[in-house]
C-alpha cells in the first residue's frame, strides 16, 4: 500500500497554458512511465478482483457514519498510485479536459444534464448522472437514460483502458464518469458517495494542480473539526476508495485544500445493477400518454436519406432500441424481411449489424432517446420527431479595456434541433 503521496512543491505543468492544446492522438496513454508502475498495483491492489462487485455490501458498513472516525481504518481502505499516469500522459488528458471545457461552453456537449456550472467550479456527468446536493443525502437517484452524454471516447482510451489493462479495474466496470474542474476557492462539500447507487471502491484521477483530500473534516469556518485523515493527491495519481473510507466516513476538499490555480478531478466509477432496475415511470406522471407514445414508436425506423451519412435502422421493441447498419439499400427493401432476421436472431449473419442498444425513457413531456426527447405533437404513424436535448449555453465573456467583463453574443452555428425516424 502507498500512502502519503509525493510532498514537495506542487506541480500545475499544464495548467497555465497561454492556448488551448491540441489532444494527441494514437495510443500515448495507454502505458504509464515508471517501470515499477506494474509491480506497485500489484503490490497495493492484491485482492482488487475480489474487492470490485457489483456493489453487495456489508450493512454495517452502510448503515451510519462513524463518529469520532479512526485514522488507521481510513488509511487501510485506501489505496494510492502516485505515478499512475506520466508527465506526457497527463499532458495529453489535461489537452482534452480543455477541449471539453471549450466545448461545454458552447453548448456543443450532448444532454441537459451533462453540465453543472457555477462560477468556481464545473461538473460534467457521463453514462450515468445522478441527483445530488444540500438535502439529498440518502434520496440521491440516477437521472433517466439520455440526460447525459455517454462517456468520451478519449476518456476511454486514455484513462479507462490503462486503469483496464494494469488489473485496476476489471474490464467495462466503469460505467459512469464525473469530471470536475475546481478553480482556486472553490471546494468539495464533505460527502459519501451514495452506497445505494454505486459500487465500491470509488476511483478517482488528478491533473493539474494537486490537492488535499481530507477524511472526517467539518467544513465550517473555523474549522472545529480537523482531519481525521489527510491524502494528497499529486498530478497523475490515482486513488482508490473502499471499505470504511468510503462508507464509514465523510470525504471532500476545504477550499485551503486546493493547491494550485485549477485542480480537475475524473472520478470513475459503476453502477449498481439494482439501481438500474428503479421503476421507469413514475407515479405522477401521464400513464397514458407515455403508453400512447410507446406505442406509436414500436416497430422498424429508418433515418432519413443522407449523401453524408449512412442511413441507420432503429428496430423499438417495448423500451430497447437496437441501432442497425443495413447491409444494402434500404430505401427499396421489404422491412419485414429485416425484422424477421432479427426475430430469428441473424444480426451480423448476413443481416443487418447491430451498432448499438438505447433505452426509451419515459418522462414527463414524453420519452427521451439517446439525447433526444419525443413528445406526442412529434409522433406521427409514418415518423417520430425527436427534440435534441442539449445543455444550456455559458456565455462567453470578454475583458473590456475598462477592466469589467462583457458577454459576447454566441455566434458558432447551433446544431440542428431535431432528428427525424421514417417508416
Amino acid at each position: 500500500r502507498i500512502s502519503g503521496g509525493a510532498q514537495g512543491s506542487p506541480d500545475c505543468s499544464g495548467s497555465v497554458a497561454p492556448g488551448l492544446p491540441k489532444p494527441m492522438g494514437g495510443s500515448a496513454a495507454v502505458v504509464g512511465a515508471i517501470p515499477s508502475l506494474e509491480e506497485a498495483v500489484e503490490a497495493t491492489t492484491p485482492s482488487t478482483a475480489t474487492r470490485i462487485s457489483g456493489g453487495s455490501h456489508d450493512d454495517g458498513e452502510r448503515s451510519v457514519l462513524d463518529d469520532p472516525p479512526d485514522p488507521r481504518k481510513i488509511e487501510e481502505s485506501l489505496t494510492f498510485l502516485p505515478w499512475f499516469f506520466s508527465p506526457s500522459e497527463c499532458a495529453n488528458i489535461e489537452a482534452w479536459l480543455d477541449d471539453t471545457a471549450w466545448r461545454g461552453m458552447r453548448g456543443l456537449i450532448d444532454g441537459p444534464k451533462t453540465i453543472d456550472h457555477t462560477p468556481s467550479r464545473t461538473k460534467y456527468f457521463f453514462g450515468h448522472g445522478y441527483s445530488y446536493g444540500r438535502g439529498m443525502r440518502g434520496r440521491e437517484e440516477l437521472l433517466p437514460f439520455g440526460s447525459v452524454a455517454r462517456i468520451p471516447d478519449w476518456v476511454k482510451q486514455f484513462v479507462i483502458w490503462p486503469l483496464e489493462m494494469k488489473g485496476v479495474t476489471p474490464p467495462g466496470w466503469i460505467d459512469s464518469v464525473v469530471i470536475n474542474d475546481y478553480r482556486a476557492g472553490s471546494s468539495i462539500v464533505a460527502h459519501v458517495d451514495p452506497i445505494r447507487l454505486f459500487a465500491r471502491p470509488i476511483v478517482t484521477a488528478t491533473f493539474f494542480c494537486p490537492a488535499r483530500l481530507v477524511f472526517g473534516a467539518s467544513f465550517d469556518p473555523v474549522r472545529r473539526t480537523p482531519p481525521a485523515h489527510a491524502q494528497t493527491l499529486t498530478r497523475g495519481s490515482v486513488l482508490m476508495i473502499d471499505g470504511y473510507a468510503a462508507n464509514s466516513v465523510t470525504h471532500g476538499i476545504r477550499p485551503e485544500d486546493i493547491m494550485g490555480p485549477r485542480r480537475v478531478s475524473i472520478v470513475l466509477r459503476h453502477v449498481i445493477a439494482e439501481a438500474l432496475q428503479a421503476p421507469l415511470v413514475k407515479p405522477d406522471q401521464d400513464v397514458e400518454m407515455i403508453s400512447r407514445l410507446t406505442q406509436k414508436a414500436q416497430g422498424l425506423w429508418k433515418s432519413p436519406a443522407n449523401a453524408s451519412v449512412p442511413v441507420k435502422l432503429y428496430l423499438v421493441r417495448g423500451l430497447t432500441v437496437t441501432v442497425l447498419a443495413p447491409s444494402q439499400d434500404v430505401e427499396n427493401d421489404d422491412r419485414a424481411v429485416f425484422a424477421a432476421i432479427l426475430e430469428a436472431g441473424a444480426v451480423g449473419k448476413g443481416g443487418p449489424k447491430k451498432l448499438a442498444k438505447w433505452q426509451l425513457v419515459p418522462v414527463d413531456d414524453g420519452l427521451i432517446c439517446h439525447g433526444g426527447l419525443l413528445d406526442e405533437d412529434n409522433a406521427w404513424e409514418e415518423s417520430l420527431r425527436w427534440r435534441v436535448l442539449r445543455s444550456k449555453l455559458q456565455p462567453i465573456c470578454q475583458q473590456r479595456e475598462d477592466g469589467r467583463q462583457s458577454v459576447m453574443a454566441e455566434t458558432l452555428p447551433r446544431p440542428p434541433p431535431f432528428y427525424t425516424w421514417l417508416r
